[in-house]
């Protein structure tokens, strides 16, 4: 069965907690950046709902015969609703399919669940079709929701879900856990690495697999062109279109603030890294943007980005 990870136990207690006082609410929204979980955890709630002998913990135990046929992955009482293809539209007929199994009574659980993984992704319509089924719960359905973007979500549909978050663990519980899973690397590796995941513990993991790392280190080096004014935008956005904006952008975020708190430190000259202000306002109305839409053009996003920021170190500089 699933596993519960440390950073997860809040969450998961405050899950309990409702289990035992029988106020589950009929639709839970999981929060949180990428890369702590939120899909494995939506599985392990899913499990323990249809458990037939779960344990005081809530915990599935993994031998009756409902918890076999969820290992199988055919539970009649359960439906996974994600993309079909990695970062595409979940699509209404998605939507539909959900409609019918809400219609339906258990056949083997007491209850049936429905996961919708990374539920921002969902187009207008199917978000509406959605939102019908909410404003009428059925007593035996639990939806459970997952989203690394919750802005990206409807009102009317974050408002009918009791949304529980799910915080990044501090550092020594993120390297313990990394040590725990056979994890190696060197420690300032690793600490620019937890930067530019946000200290999700997974999100690091996959990090470090698949060299991402490697290409946010370049990143680095073309803010300081943008800042010195001797980049190129749209040939720097070009490069950037591969990337992950949101990390992209919480990585020039983190970079700022380290290097005001280093001013401020040092008792170094303010007028230095007095353009880093207005830089750090740019970034997060960038982020604010990402986060309010699922269809912006990335292209020209990044160009406006990088032509702000070259045209504030400009105006500065003039200035002085």
């Amino acid at each position: 069965m699933t596993a519960l990870f440390p950073w997860q136990q809040t969450v998961w207690q405050h899950i309990v907690d409702r289990v035992e006082q029988q106020r589950m609410p009929h639709a839970v929204l999981l929060t949180g950046v990428a890369g702590l979980g939120k899909k494995q955890l939506a599985s392990k709630m899913a499990e323990s709902l249809l458990c037939l002998a779960a344990d005081k913990q809530f915990n599935a135990c993994g031998v009756c015969h409902s918890c076999q046929i969820m290992q199988a992955g055919n539970h009649p009482d359960h439906l996974t609703i994600r993309s079909e293809e990695a970062g595409k539209s979940i699509k209404i007929d998605q939507i539909r399919a959900l409609k019918e199994k809400q219609s339906l009574t258990p056949s083997v659980a007491n209850w049936k669940t429905v996961v919708i993984e990374s539920a921002d992704l969902m187009t207008n319509s199917a978000a509406n079709s959605l939102l019908k089924l909410l404003e009428e719960p059925q007593n035996n359905t639990i939806l459970i929701l997952t989203t690394n973007a919750v802005h990206r979500l409807p009102v009317t549909i974050r408002s009918r879900c009791q949304q529980m978050h799910l915080s990044t663990p501090d550092y020594s519980m993120t390297l313990k856990w990394l040590d725990s899973q056979g994890v190696v690397t060197d420690a300032d590796q690793l600490r620019k690495i937890s930067s530019l995941t946000l200290d999700a513990p997974f999100a690091i993991v996959n990090a470090l697999e698949t060299n991402e790392w490697q290409s946010y280190q370049q990143i680095q080096q073309d803010f300081d062109q943008l800042i010195q004014q001797q980049a190129n935008p749209v040939q720097l956005a070009s490069q950037w279109q591969q990337l992950d904006l949101v990390k992209v952008m919480h990585q020039l975020l983190s970079t700022v603030k380290a290097r005001l708190q280093q001013q401020y430190l040092e008792y170094a000259d303010a007028s230095l890294t007095q353009h880093y202000w207005p830089i750090a306002d740019c970034i997060v109305s960038t982020i604010k943007l990402i986060s309010s839409s699922n269809n912006y053009n990335k292209t020209l996003l990044i160009e406006d980005f990088m032509v702000s920021v070259m045209r504030i170190t400009q105006t500065k500089a003039a200035n002085h």
